[in-house]
């Protein structure tokens, strides 16, 4: 993963959503650098790139970037395993009904299941969330879908953006969470390229992914109202610096 800054004056209050955080990861096949292994040459849908988090004051968001045009495929599962710390959690292949064959190395409180199933026009998304003894569905873009919510603007750009919200993981303005992010298939299918790791993550369909060290965010605050802003204005202006560390 690299370091990056990312500095904004204070126009940046301006705007509803706080800046992003970014997290890159290794494209292409593990044997040129990348951490895809050969199996799953030809599914560049399923190679991450990058995930930017960023929050506003209701809900945090994922846009995942792949290196394959969404618009372009059929299938692909995109997934989003959270520790907010509320609990132990659960280190289980199975939160909920998705049974994926994934080792996350440690326990997860929240997971967000989601997918791009036919033919990239649509995105669809369940948050499912560990209460220290069991797995229960919080909701759905098929149910209430005020919780979780997915979006397929970006899929000809190879982008999924998911929105889960901040009251159902029981967060708020800075609180830090750590998570992983991993592409896969269906069934029993491992995680195919995990955020977490810089090398392969499984060689084979049927052999179990591993997380690596999970990556971090904090909640950050949202921006002032406009009368603030114009306080701010007159006493010259503030900057702000947030660091991005993996």
């Amino acid at each position: 993963m690299n370091k990056s800054i990312i500095a904004t004056g204070v126009v940046s209050l301006l705007i509803s959503v706080s800046q992003a955080d970014v997290y890159t990861d290794n494209t292409g096949q593990s044997s040129g650098g990348g951490d895809i292994a050969s199996t799953f040459n030809g599914f560049d849908h399923l190679d991450i790139s990058s995930v930017e988090v960023t929050n506003d004051a209701n809900f945090i968001y994922f846009s995942i970037a792949v290196v394959g045009d969404l618009d372009a495929t059929n299938w692909g599962k995109y997934i989003v395993g959270l520790d907010t710390g509320r609990n132990d959690g659960d280190n289980s292949v199975d939160p909920g009904s998705w049974n994926r064959n994934v080792d996350w190395g440690r326990g997860i409180t929240d997971f967000i299941g989601s997918w791009t199933d036919d033919g990239g026009s649509g995105a669809g998304a369940e948050l499912r969330s560990y209460d220290g003894s069991s797995w229960g569905l919080t909701d759905a873009t098929y149910a209430a879908g005020t919780d979780v919510q997915a979006d397929d603007s970006g899929h000809s750009s190879g982008v999924q953006l998911l929105a889960v919200s901040l009251s159902a993981l029981g967060l708020s303005a800075g609180d830090t969470f750590e998570f992983d992010v991993f592409s896969t298939g269906g069934g029993n299918d491992p995680g195919v390229d995990h955020l977490s790791q810089n090398g392969e993550s499984t060689s084979a369909w049927d052999v179990q992914s591993t997380s690596g060290a999970f990556l971090s965010y904090t909640i950050q605050v949202v921006p002032l109202p406009s009368a603030a802003i114009a306080s701010l204005l007159g006493l010259g202006g503030l900057v702000a610096v947030r660091k991005i560390r993996r």
